[in-house]
């Protein structure tokens, strides 16, 4: 407004723009017994949905806890495995079969005493 006075102002630095990553998620195959689809069909499963999620947008991620042919096929293996945890799939090959059998405990596995 006053055109003799001097003009003040603090500069700022210039903004630096975020660009923000998403987590990878781990796309090695965890399992030789179901595969990608399998993983997507069984999430719909287990939230009750009507058509299946796809490939990408399956809100879980399955991590391996357990596989026969590394730790074993015994219930010592699993209990030392499995025991207290929750949110646990269970899937298993019948052996000579393409039969695949399973179960879900959302509660989660507490070895008897």
């Amino acid at each position: 407004m006053s055109p003799n006075r001097q003009v003040s102002s603090t500069i700022l630095p210039p903004r630096k723009i975020l660009t923000t990553t998403l987590l990878t998620r781990n796309t090695e195959p965890f399992s030789i017994v179901i595969n990608e689809a399998h993983v997507a069909e069984i999430a719909s499963w287990i939230d009750k949905k009507e058509n299946t999620y796809s490939l990408i947008n399956n809100p879980y991620e399955f991590k391996l806890l357990l596989r026969g042919t590394r730790d074993g096929f015994t219930a010592n293996s699993f209990w030392n495995l499995c025991d207290k945890q929750t949110h646990l799939l269970v899937i298993m090959k019948v052996k000579g079969t393409n039969e695949i059998l399973g179960g879900n405990n959302p509660i989660g596995w507490d070895k008897p005493a």
